[in-house]
């Protein structure tokens, strides 16, 4: 089984077409930090309307998962995306028209609740085209696929943010977000390869109400999942700020989507680990990795000495979102994983949100160094978690309910990928 096989399912044309669709997605937080700071600002008003963008991303993104899956992908698709692309529209004529901080982060926020999901969505097509063509056994290539295309996104997004911005108009990156969205995410939207409604019920069923997440443990996982949200967000700010003080603005996509290339490395070599190594002792050392990883944005002095401690810092993370993500797919019932995925998703958004708020306020007062300070907080915050809930986690996989056999419904392919149906961040893909 090839990738060549993917093409000749769904077209070349898809393939190249789903990658362009998620490249907004990718492009507009940064986009909106460049955007805001060179209009002067501050970092802590960036950094507001970074935040505005990632808790409404956090907010819509499982309620247009449930949509898409009830509606159908064409017509909430379409939707999400063009009123995606005019939020986006309406940012840049806020913040070029020197509005105040309020409705320009309404406006961001409403940009970011319709973020069209393409990455989760494109997970969802492949299980039912490739169902339906009796070709079930290349859904292993297909995912494998995805998740390289998701980390090349969110290396392309920002590194592509970087160049358009060495333009020297600062409107240039967020403006090709929205005509991407547009151009791009709308014809992904209504691609035939779409899959049709599932009609999902709206209320749960008794079986269902009966099969519940664990809820402490979930609610540690998304705390985990915050945390590394707001490491994302605090060395985005951070990155920014660096670039900003060295003169070269426009490098800080450049220099940002380093952290993408480590992971995409590390996540690689995530397969290699010992099974003997449990989930819950993995998950405790890569919070310790990630804790090391940030450390070292400390001894960044310049825009030239950042893409090592970029690396490093990537090389971190993938190991930690591959774990958390993992713990929850075994300890929440088969039922509900949808909405475990779900959950540890919106947690990372809204985790980058936070960071890059809280990151935007230090920039201000002192600089790259207070920013990379917060990644630095964040990370500890997530070991401390993990130090204390590793014996209940451990404990928790012990008597964790695993399959009994396969699925005895047609559907199952494709209900068991929707798991993916979350919002798309850094990494997200990795697990």
């Amino acid at each position: 089984m090839s990738y060549r096989s993917l093409a000749s399912s769904a077209g070349a044309g898809f393939l190249i077409l789903s990658f362009f669709a998620r490249l907004p997605a990718a492009m507009a937080p940064l986009g909106l930090v460049i955007l805001v700071v060179s209009s002067g600002r501050g970092y802590a008003t960036a950094g507001l309307a970074g935040g505005a963008l990632g808790l409404g991303a956090a907010a819509g993104g499982p309620l247009l998962g449930f949509l898409t899956d009830r509606y159908g992908q064409r017509r909430v698709g379409l939707v999400a995306a063009v009123l995606d692309g005019g939020a986006l529209l309406a940012v840049l004529l806020a913040v070029r028209s020197g509005i105040a901080p309020v409705p320009m982060c309404a406006a961001a926020a409403l940009a970011g609740f319709a973020i069209p999901q393409v990455g989760p969505l494109v997970r969802v097509r492949w299980a039912t085209l490739l169902g339906n063509q009796g070709r079930s056994r290349l859904l292993p290539v297909a995912m494998s696929y995805e998740g390289a295309v998701d980390e090349a996104s969110y290396v392309a997004g920002p590194a592509l943010v970087g160049l358009l911005a060495l333009t020297g108009v600062p409107a240039v990156p967020l403006l090709a977000a929205a005509l991407l969205t547009l151009t791009a995410t709308v014809p992904f939207a209504l691609h035939r390869t779409a899959p049709p409604a599932l009609r999902v019920p709206m209320m749960m069923t008794a079986a269902d109400t009966r099969a519940r997440l664990p809820r402490t443990a979930m609610a540690g996982l998304v705390v985990a999942m915050f945390a590394i949200g707001a490491v994302f967000g605090a060395t985005a700010t951070g990155t920014t700020a660096l670039a900003e003080s060295a003169g070269r603005p426009g490098y800080a996509g450049l220099v940002y989507a380093v952290v993408g290339i480590g992971s995409a490395l590390a996540g690689l070599a995530t397969r290699w680990l010992p099974a003997t190594f449990g989930l819950a002792d993995r998950y405790l050392a890569a919070a310790v990795a990630l804790l090391v990883g940030t450390a070292c944005l400390l001894a960044v002095r310049s825009l030239a000495g950042a893409p090592p401690m970029m690396v490093l810092l990537g090389a971190t993370v993938a190991p930690y979102l591959v774990t958390a993500y993992a713990l929850a797919e075994r300890i929440a019932p088969r039922r509900r994983a949808g909405t475990a995925m779900t959950l540890l998703a919106s947690g990372v958004t809204a985790g980058t949100a936070a960071g890059g708020a809280v990151a935007g306020r230090l920039a201000d007062v002192s600089g790259f160094i207070g920013a990379y300070a917060v990644a630095v907080g964040a990370a500890a915050l997530a070991v401390a978690l993990a130090f204390a809930t590793r014996r209940a986690l451990a404990r928790r996989l012990a008597h964790a309910d695993m399959p009994t056999g396969p699925a005895t419904t047609a559907g199952a392919p494709a209900q068991r990928c929707s798991i993916t149906s979350t919002p798309q961040v850094p990494g997200s893909s990795a697990w």
